[in-house]
């Protein structure tokens, strides 16, 4: 397997597939398991990296003073947020039960903490955990792959499928984090040590790699955190959490040797251990090996269901298990997943598993399994076939049970996708749908109807879990229509998801009518599965989708992983909203605005929000802002109080019982004609709507009051070379500075303009600045345009760099005016008669 083929990591099961039952071919050889093919689980073909897709000081006081979708509001409401952001693919793999980190695998360069020793240009395939408190991404795992020459990149930088660069893989996968949030347990074919803090260096280490690079099971213990409470939005204090302990469970060689890269091919490691599944403190961790772990319980070298069990937490030590020991040229045991306890576990397998004294499974059908596990010895058995059916013909999958949490915490429910009517006479379908089987009461429910000619894996499982560890509901993915009672309606309109887009849904158990919740409001058409990971509650929870925007510029189209935040809420009663350009606080005007008053508003424009209602029960300010430093890089939720647009959770600088001030998410696309998007905020469970338009642009200068008077611009002489800060006015035209060489320098001056609304303009030809009378037109030639525009590491806040012509020498007190024009249509900032003010000697 290797991690390169782009194409097929970036393909998706969709429902919107040709009809008829989804059909897997089993191809050998079962004793090499990156070769082998379950009807879940392909090294060879790629199916795993489609769950993978299913499943990317003073100005700051100062702040804190697509395509459309417009379905209707349901309640919860979703602030969805981008996690990351890279010319990569990201995928959130799991999530704790907290809320509080995700745990991510990815091959961009996403770590908000990277230094020069430890990054990810090179773009292997690492593990990354996301702590949403302290709003920032830790890359655990710090590994290059072998390369043929130590002088190239391992990877093409001219082309997405010249491998020949590549000696020996090395990656690290399929991620999973602990209920506790203390322990990651994922597979690797480096060595990671806690000595060298995850950090591996393939080309040290290639005549090793190259004589095995096997995937092995690796544990890491994540350094002990301060609890915080996440809908405050403080910043949590300050951990490296790249300090854990690494530790090894397996240490096998491999089915078959590293085949390096070519300019046609990527390259091949075995994945003979993978899959990893945790208990919900990690004391119990079960996997997938093809390896004889357990001396001669495994000669023929199968795929087996293993199980780990903590002796002593760090460091880490413990003893291996075999919990199947099957027969047979194709057989396969596949997908662990373990109770919150440890006790129980749920797979899928194909083998005659002898159950009661005998085997039930002679056609060798992907069935689901249920065991039991000694937690203090670590010993299990297989208890049940929880599945039985039959395939109308060889190659056809019935039942099917990816990689993820498929198992309750207490053990008593298994969420499964079948193509057999489980609840009813067994017979096959043409399309799957979701079941959800009760062990207690030894009976199927099926959740939600099958599509009518079409199938897409819905990755079922659960949450709102109580203090019995009892789930309350299931949560799952679809891009089918449905209304609030689990039904298809006649008439689209009538639907939960009209589009037909993918979202995330959730459904009550133990009730004989369920009532659907559409959690997600994605926009666009039938798009790419969506593998939710939820935590304890629906509340908090992550997922990754490619090729969509939700708000947080994912123009590239790469898979990023997002934090979906649901939020409950009752109506405020005829609560009124007043909007505001958050620079200048230009209102915003629906109909036939005057001067100063504007329409709009602008993807990424800081913007203030006023209303008689309460908005916050008190005033607090983000502690921390930062587009480099802090993903996301403001506080979607702050006091309590969340706002979205169209979905999109906003940053938010400040709030209080009267205002917010927050950032419009930058990926929302410009409204056209009379469309709006809605507006939601939350403080704490009391919900008010509004709707806005955006513009593409809608420039807001900065002002501040200096001894010059008040509303000055906000604009510094930034001329000189390599200058931490500019200086403030006045200006001349001309800037005289020593040179790093010593020599005496005079040249045009150079003014800095800090203004919001801005952030989608990138080309100055676009840019119009005048001073006074003065027109300075900017040029689409970057060196020799007198205008530069370009984002500040501030969320909301833009610069633009203005050379001054000599015809501005001495003329005074004049205003400042920015003009945008995009598509034919023009923005201005305030117009003379109350445009900030410079001067100019």
């Amino acid at each position: 397997m290797s991690i390169f083929d782009r194409k097929a990591r970036r393909k998706s099961f969709r429902e919107s597939a040709s009809s008829g039952p989804l059909v897997f071919l089993l191809f050998s050889s079962p004793r090499a398991s990156i070769s082998f093919m379950s009807v879940f689980n392909s090294e060879a073909f790629y199916v795993k990296q489609a769950f993978r897709l299913s499943c990317a000081v003073a100005l700051f006081l100062l702040l804190a003073g697509a395509s459309l979708s417009t379905q209707a509001q349901t309640t919860p409401d979703p602030f969805i947020t981008q996690i990351t952001s890279s010319a990569k693919d990201s995928f959130a793999q799991d999530m704790s039960g907290d809320g509080r980190f995700v745990v991510i695998e990815s091959t961009g360069d996403i770590s908000t903490e990277k230094t020069s020793s430890r990054n990810n240009a090179d773009g292997n395939r690492e593990i990354f955990l996301f702590d949403y408190a302290q709003r920032r991404i830790f890359q655990i795992t710090n590994t290059t792959s072998a390369r043929v020459d130590t002088t190239k990149p391992a990877l093409s930088t001219s082309s997405d499928t010249d491998f020949s660069n590549v000696k020996v893989e090395v990656s690290n996968n399929h991620p999973v984090i602990s209920n506790n949030g203390r322990w990651i347990a994922f597979s690797s074919n480096a060595v990671l040590t806690t000595a060298s803090q995850g950090t591996f260096d393939g080309d040290a280490n290639s005549a090793a790699l190259a004589a095995d690079g096997n995937q092995e099971i690796y544990i890491y213990f994540i350094p002990a955190t301060t609890s915080v409470n996440l809908s405050n939005g403080a910043d949590a204090p300050g951990q490296d959490l790249t300090l854990g302990e690494f530790t090894q469970i397996t240490n096998t060689p491999a089915s078959r040797l590293p085949v390096a890269g070519t300019t046609s091919s990527a390259p091949f490691v075995a994945f003979d251990n993978r899959d990893p599944s945790v208990s919900d403190s990690a004391a119990i961790v079960s996997f997938v090996s093809t390896r004889d772990l357990v001396t001669g319980g495994n000669a023929d070298f199968n795929p087996e269901i293993f199980i780990f069990k903590r002796n002593v937490a760090s460091p880490l030590t413990g003893v291996v298990t075999q919990l199947t020991n099957t027969t047979g040229l194709f057989t396969f045991n596949e997908n662990p997943s373990l109770s919150g306890s440890g006790a129980a576990i749920a797979f899928i397998s194909n083998a005659n598993i002898t159950v009661g004294g005998s085997g039930n499974n002679s056609d060798a059908n992907a069935e689901v399994y249920l065991g039991s596990i000694n937690t203090t010895t670590g010993a299990g058995a297989v208890t049940r076939q929880v599945t039985n059916t039959k395939a109308p013909s060889s190659g056809i999958g019935i039942n099917f049970m990816p990689p993820g949490r498929r198992l309750s915490r207490d053990g008593n429910f298994i969420a499964l996708e079948s193509l057999a009517d489980l609840s009813g006479d067994s017979s096959i379908k043409n399309q799957t749908t979701i079941f959800v089987y009760n062990v207690s009461s030894n009976a199927f429910t099926q959740i939600g109807p099958r599509a009518d000619n079409t199938s897409q894996f819905r990755f079922p499982t659960f949450t709102d879990y109580n203090s019995s560890l009892q789930p309350a509901t299931v949560v799952f993915s679809s891009g089918l229509n449905f209304t609030s009672t689990g039904a298809l309606p006649t008439t689209a309109t009538d639907g939960l998801n009209p589009s037909g887009a993918t979202q995330i849904f959730a459904a009550p158990l133990g009730t004989s009518s369920p009532t659907f919740t559409r959690l997600t409001n994605n926009p666009g058409t039938p798009g790419p599965a969506i593998q939710p990971f939820p935590s304890n509650t629906q509340q908090r929870m992550a997922f990754s989708i490619t090729a969509t925007e939700l708000g947080g510029l994912n123009a590239d189209g790469f898979s990023e992983a997002f934090y979906l935040l649901s939020r409950q809420g009752t109506d405020a009663a005829s609560a009124t909203l007043s909007f505001f350009t958050g620079a200048s606080e230009r209102p915003i005007v629906t109909a036939s605005p005057t001067p100063p008053a504007v329409s709009t508003l602008a993807p990424g424009m800081l913007t203030i929000v006023r209303s008689a209602t309460a908005l916050a029960p008190s005033s607090q300010i983000a502690s921390s802002a930062s587009e480099s430093a802090h993903r996301p890089s403001l506080p979607v939720e702050l006091n309590g109080v969340s706002v979205s647009v169209n979905g999109a959770a906003a940053g938010l600088f400040f709030v209080s019982t009267g205002q917010i001030n927050f950032v419009i998410p930058p990926g929302l696309a410009p409204t056209t004609g009379t469309v709006t998007y809605p507006v939601v905020i939350n403080n704490n469970g009391t919900t008010i709507r509004s709707t806005l338009q955006l513009s593409i642009a809608q420039p807001d200068i900065f002002t501040q009051t200096t001894a010059f008077g008040s509303n000055r611009g906000l604009i510094l002489n930034v001329t000189i070379p390599g200058s931490a800060v500019g200086s403030p006015e006045p200006f001349t035209v001309t800037t005289t500075y020593v040179d790093s060489t010593g020599k005496t320098v005079t040249a045009p001056t150079i003014l800095r303009i800090f203004l919001t609304g801005v952030r989608r303009i990138t080309d100055p030809s676009q840019v119009k600045v005048t001073i006074g009378t003065t027109d300075i037109v900017g040029t689409a030639t970057a060196s020799t345009s007198p205008i530069a525009i370009s984002p500040t590491d501030t969320p909301g806040t833009d610069q633009i760099d203005v050379t001054l012509p000599a015809s501005l020498a001495g003329a005074g007190d004049v205003p400042v005016i920015v003009t945008i024009t995009a598509s034919g249509t023009s923005f201005t900032s305030r117009d003379s008669t109350t445009a900030p003010k410079i001067r100019i000697q």
